[in-house]
């Protein structure tokens, strides 16, 4: 399973839909064995490629001020007009989401390289 954990997006009003998402990678204990970042462009390619193999999403997203995931559906990038997103206007951006890690103590910094 893949838990989408924060959003990165450009700063350019043009690229403003052209984000990356951070994403956990979590075995079937629940235990987590990899971070990683997709584009949305992959990020749309990997559910699909999911639907294929499995027959349904292996993504959630883990919003704001909410208690559980909820599902990452192909459905949620299709929108009215290209500002508009199901999940990921609601994802903690990178720096929201280090304040979570550094509350926890964790000792893990996530920051984007290019």
């Amino acid at each position: 399973m893949y838990l989408a954990i924060a959003v990165e997006t450009k700063n350019h009003p043009r690229g403003q839909n052209d984000y990356r998402v951070w994403y956990l990678e979590i075995d079937q204990r629940g235990q987590v064995i990899g971070v990683g970042v997709k584009s949305k462009d992959e990020l749309i390619a990997h559910i699909f490629e999911c639907m294929k193999k499995y027959g349904r999403s292996l993504w959630r997203a883990f919003l704001k001020d909410q208690e559980s995931s909820t599902p990452i559906e192909i459905y949620d990038f299709v929108s009215i007009n290209m500002f508009e997103n199901t999940h990921f206007g609601n994802l903690p951006n990178l720096s929201e989401f280090q304040k979570v890690l550094d509350t926890l103590e964790s000792r893990i910094e996530l920051r984007s390289i290019a």
